[in-house]
């Protein structure tokens, strides 16, 4: 499918699958010597699409779709897209580095740039004067800003502050981990969310019907959760299932200053080093009042990214291959000038993590059709609530209100695949898919109702619903799941005590599906008979990542 779809496209790119191409392409590319930062950035967006198609085919494969050869070929070719696209960074910044005298500003002599798009945000800065007075720096159109210790004011060096809009660093088996969209993959560990699948499986037998989930319902369902705890890493390494990189990656560098170009009459002159850019050697001395010397640091947040809190600072631990929060020091989160402040004692790739698990359990959610093969799905999570509507096999996200304010306007009203919103969504710190090690964050107790609901069983509301808009006023019918038969209660919401007492005249069936057709109105049926396989499998994927039946 991916093939057919770039054959397709015919945009000019290589095929990521096709080793020929995929080589081809990055070989002429590594052998491109006319390299500055602009350059890197136009051809940046051809190389993270290529990555997002390899990454979108690893996810997507189904179970023998793709050989265990073909999965370590992609993999390898991501590594390698991902490599060569900073190393070209790393050429342009030395380019750039090499002229920075052409570029020095008026009234410091220092050089500074910063250039931007919607990928990455590139700020340098030359020390070309070594005045004290010049230690620190605001980059301009950026927001980003470093105090210098005294040592590398007066040194010949320069400080790049690349942030990525993405990451390139984490280990690549933790950005895939979690979001697979192979139900193979999916260990659950707690009887209760077996049996909460065997619900969603309905859906693959046509179900489309308005049913809703909400916490001040009887039908509320939970898991059996283990409490968190138990693991035995060092406390500065971060675990990666249960803090996440957040808004990209900065990578700070301090950087040896080449020689610059001198004017010698009518040349100039400029002596040549074959050695790439270097890092300036630095180490940390004492500091006036006797304490060690410090990097000072503040970074402005991305306005396309929610930190629900304060976000924990990390350091990339090349040797070890994590994220580390020790050598990072006086943190200071200004949450509406959208900025943090910190010192460390040495330059260092950083990110800002969020907690993956904290807008789980949900408060409430709810699913209702708007049309033929269209419906809204909506989310009440801890911070957040989102609305998705659902259109054949695409996606679309509608709103996202957190404290009465919608947000991330640059993803809403975008038609996308499921695969791709739960991307779009998690890379703007609005995380509401479960991974498989969920149950060891999510304190989720047994559902037990306060009406004295017997354990192991699922109860939930169901309502016939034709027409698009609200279902307010709807009648209400109650059903109870115990994974091997759905019932039909005579219970309703309003009742005061749990009945096992079942509808008059209803019987017991052994799937929903069934259940619903023994009772659902003809022209009801006709709907979910006529329901599009497309549409069905988006429900399906949603419900399935979200997993609100366990998570609720």
């Amino acid at each position: 499918l991916l093939q057919w779809e770039h054959y397709l496209s015919c945009d000019g790119t290589p095929d990521p699958t096709v080793p020929q191409e995929i080589n081809t392409f990055m070989s002429l590319w590594r052998d491109d010597q006319d390299q500055d930062v602009q350059l890197v950035m136009e051809k940046e967006e051809v190389v993270l699409h290529l990555v997002e198609k390899l990454e979108f085919l690893l996810l997507e494969a189904a179970p023998g779709e793709i050989t265990d050869k073909q999965r370590d070929q992609y993999q390898e070719v991501i590594l390698q897209l991902q490599d060569l696209l900073h190393q070209k960074y790393n050429d342009a910044t030395q380019n750039l580095l090499k002229i920075a005298s052409m570029y020095e500003d008026s009234e410091t002599g220092n050089m500074h740039t910063v250039l931007k798009d919607k990928n990455v945000t590139f700020c340098i800065w030359a020390n070309l004067k070594k005045k004290a007075r010049f230690k620190d720096h605001v980059f301009q159109g950026a927001g980003h800003a470093f105090e210098l210790p005294m040592s590398l004011a007066l040194s010949s060096v320069a400080v790049r502050l690349l942030h990525t809009h993405y990451d390139h660093v984490s280990p690549l088996s933790a950005s895939l981990k979690g979001t697979s969209n192979n139900t193979d993959d999916i260990k659950e560990t707690q009887e209760e969310i077996e049996k909460n699948s065997e619900i969603l499986d309905a859906s693959s037998q046509g179900i489309w019907l308005f049913f809703m989930c909400s916490t001040t319902k009887v039908l509320r369902l939970s898991i059996l959760c283990e409490e968190p705890g138990g693991r035995e890493e060092a406390p500065q390494v971060v675990d990666l299932e249960q803090l996440v990189p957040v808004g990209g990656v900065f990578h700070i560098s301090a950087l040896q200053l080449p020689p610059q170009a001198q004017d010698v009459g009518d040349w100039t002159m400029v002596e040549l080093l074959d050695v790439g850019l270097e890092v300036y050697p630095y180490s940390p001395g004492k500091a006036e009042d006797g304490t060690q010397e410090a990097v000072q640091i503040t970074l402005r947040l991305p306005d396309n990214v929610i930190y629900f809190k304060v976000p924990v600072v990390a350091r990339w631990d090349p040797a070890g291959q994590w994220w580390r929060t020790d050598g990072i020091s006086k943190i200071t989160y200004e949450a509406e000038e959208k900025s943090i402040t910190f010192s460390m004692g040495d330059f260092y790739t950083v990110a800002l993590l969020q907690d993956a698990h904290l807008n789980l359990p949900y408060q409430a959610w709810e699913l209702h059709p708007t049309g033929v093969d269209e419906g809204l799905f909506t989310v009440t999570a801890v911070f957040a609530t989102i609305q998705i509507q659902i259109k054949d096999n695409q996606c679309m996200l509608s709103s996202v209100v957190v404290e009465e304010e919608e947000v991330l306007s640059h993803i809403t009203g975008k038609w996308m695949s499921p695969l791709a919103l739960r991307a779009a969504l998690k890379r703007a710190g609005v995380n509401i898919f479960p991974a498989e090690y969920s149950p060891k964050y999510v304190p989720v107790p047994r559902k037990v109702s306060d009406r004295g609901v017997p354990g192991g069983f699922s109860l939930f509301f169901l309502s016939e619903h034709l027409t698009a808009g609200s279902a307010k006023g709807n009648h209400w019918s109650l059903l109870m799941f115990n994974g091997e038969k759905v019932q039909h209660l005579k219970l309703t919401e309003t009742s005061e005590a749990f009945s096992e007492e079942l509808e008059e005249e209803s019987e017991f069936h052994s799937t929903l599906y069934h259940m619903v057709k023994d009772s659902a109105s003809n022209e009801a049926m006709d709907k979910v008979e006529r329901a599009g396989c497309l549409f069905i499998d988006s429900v399906y994927q949603l419900l399935l990542a979200t997993r609100v039946l366990a998570y609720s």
